[in-house]
């Protein structure tokens, strides 16, 4: 357990600005992240529907609409491998260990960062089954780290492991909350996964949720201002809480509610036993790099060839 130095109160100062640093941080990497994977993609489905359109023929659109994702997917696994192979995987186990004590060591690299932030983008343009909100625990978690070693002369008395965690943990709450939209729950996110700890005050459960709150206002302002909106406090495309309206029901629904929980508890149940072989099985089998690279190819091409040909006879079949 680390041991925490008493700090002066212009000490406190700069540590709640470095929370805000490490917030506004988090928030423009899930901005760029985001207009990077949106673009790509609008430029993916355009050309897609542009030979739709001037080819009678599927087979021109087709190849298209799959070689564009296999070339991102094939740089997602590349840069992993031989640039940022800390990066593997979603994080979030990585961030648990070093918030209980574990020291991080290359999971907090800046070329893990990197990957991490520009594999996402290339496996989820690769057509992979695959999402941000993992990664982003993972991402925000390393801001935290790096953040403090700014050049700044009056950042250097947070730079030790005592400090780093707490920034750390900011940092894992920001990452939730930009997935999210959720302020509150980044930080009980944080504090759940690192309970076990006595490092939590009351002091530090503010600073958490104010860095997670500067993320999400962050990328809030960054959307309206990238979307030319008028800004305002208020952003539906961050604050994701939707619409609450009362809708009642008879008592029969709660029958049909049990079944679908019942039948939902088989499906999770299904699912962590055939992806739990399915880890063993690549442990055994998927285990040299050009194994790794020829797996990411073939799922690539089954993902994006079942959603074009399954559009295509839906279109043709309406």
């Amino acid at each position: 357990m680390y041991l925490q130095r008493k700090q002066s109160k212009y000490e406190e100062v700069i540590k709640w600005g470095v929370h805000a640093i490490i917030g506004c941080f988090v928030g423009t990497v899930a901005f760029l992240m985001g207009v990077s994977e949106e673009s790509l993609a609008d430029i993916h489905a355009e050309h897609t529907q542009l030979l739709l359109e001037h080819e009678t023929s599927l087979i021109k659109p087709y190849l298209f609409f799959v070689i564009f994702p296999l070339i991102f997917s094939i740089l997602s696994v590349l840069l992993t491998i031989y640039y940022g192979p800390y990066a593997a995987g979603s994080g979030v186990p990585e961030v648990m260990g070093m918030l209980n004590g574990v020291q991080g060591g290359g999971a907090i690299y800046i070329s893990t960062l990197i990957t991490k932030s520009v594999g996402v983008v290339f496996a989820v343009l690769g057509g992979l089954c695959v999402g941000k909100e993992g990664p982003l625990v993972h991402i925000g978690s390393i801001c935290g780290c790096i953040i403090p070693y700014i050049p700044f002369d009056c950042f250097k008395p947070f730079r030790n492991d005592s400090d780093k965690r707490l920034f750390m943990a900011a940092g894992c709450s920001a990452g939730v909350a930009v997935a999210f939209g959720a302020p509150i729950g980044g930080t009980l996110f944080t504090y759940e996964i690192s309970k076990p700890n006595t490092f939590w005050t009351f002091s530090m459960l503010w600073k958490t949720f104010f860095t997670a709150a500067m993320g999400v206002f962050t990328l809030g302002i960054m959307q309206q201002l990238e979307s030319g909106e008028v800004l305002s406090l208020s952003n539906s495309s961050a604050l994701k809480f939707g619409n609450i309206s009362i809708v009642y029901s008879p008592l029969s629904d709660a029958i049909a509610a049990v079944f679908i929980g019942i039948i939902c508890g088989l499906l999770g149940a299904l699912f962590v036993a055939v992806y739990s072989n399915m880890g063993v099985f690549r442990k055994k089998y998927v285990n040299t790099n050009a194994k790794k690279i020829i797996e990411v190819m073939l799922f690539s091409i089954a993902t994006t060839s079942c959603f074009f040909w399954l559009s295509a006879l839906s279109a043709r079949n309406p």
